[in-house]
């Protein structure tokens, strides 16, 4: 059971390619380059399936993302090289170890109110804005947090483009399959469970085949 299992299981270079493929497949249809045999007799519109143009401008968004999630990536591992994460180590009264702590309110929280504590509280404060100002100078010149909030901007445009493709009945074969392929490159994303991938790996792979075989076989 094991091995069946796992045969379902695609490595990931082979379930990029399957997005690709697909993907290049799908706009080919958007401009109708797939047969038109694809559409049932009574759904044919004029323009082409609504679902593949509002696909295709779903696939754009979601590249976008891709581009931006990497650079602000590149950004933030840059920054952490150059400056370090703001933060301070505390050490653990009557412990043998220390503590990160990323904002004053955690400072205020480990020290606590003791007017002992007074004085390496405030030592504590002063180091963390002190790697704070350096990171917010560098930032600043880096661009990393522009960068960041053009991502989440980029995130919620494919979520809104990502409705509207559902929200819309497919009226052929490239139509449902471009909902599933948008389904199988969120999930590449965000993989919390195998099941249903693998379903969806081959319903995907089916489609490519019924869309793509010479008409009349």
């Amino acid at each position: 059971m094991a091995d069946s299992d796992n045969s379902r299981t695609l490595p990931v270079v082979t379930r990029r390619r399957l997005l690709s493929t697909s993907a290049t497949w799908l706009a080919a249809a958007q401009v109708g380059d797939v047969d038109a045999e694809l559409y049932s007799a009574d759904d044919q519109p004029d323009g082409g399936d609504p679902a593949l143009m509002l696909w295709q401008e779903w696939w754009a968004a979601h590249e976008q993302v891709e581009r931006f999630c990497r650079k602000q990536q590149r950004l933030e591992t840059a920054l952490i090289a150059a400056v370090g994460f703001p933060h301070v180590d505390i050490a653990v009264p009557g412990q043998d170890w220390v503590v990160a702590a990323f904002t004053f309110e955690e400072i205020d929280r480990r020290f606590g109110d003791a007017p002992e504590n007074a004085d390496a509280k405030m030592q504590a404060k002063a180091t963390l804005a002190e790697q704070q100002a350096a990171w917010d100078e560098l930032d600043d010149r880096m661009g990393h947090s522009r960068a960041k909030q053009a991502e989440e901007q980029a995130f919620a445009i494919r979520e809104e483009r990502l409705n509207h493709l559902f929200s819309k009945p497919a009226h052929s074969v490239a139509g449902a399959a471009a909902k599933l392929h948008a389904v199988l490159a969120m999930g590449e994303d965000s993989p919390v469970d195998e099941f249903p991938w693998p379903q969806i790996r081959a319903a995907v792979t089916d489609l490519l085949r019924l869309g793509s075989r010479p008409s009349g076989t």
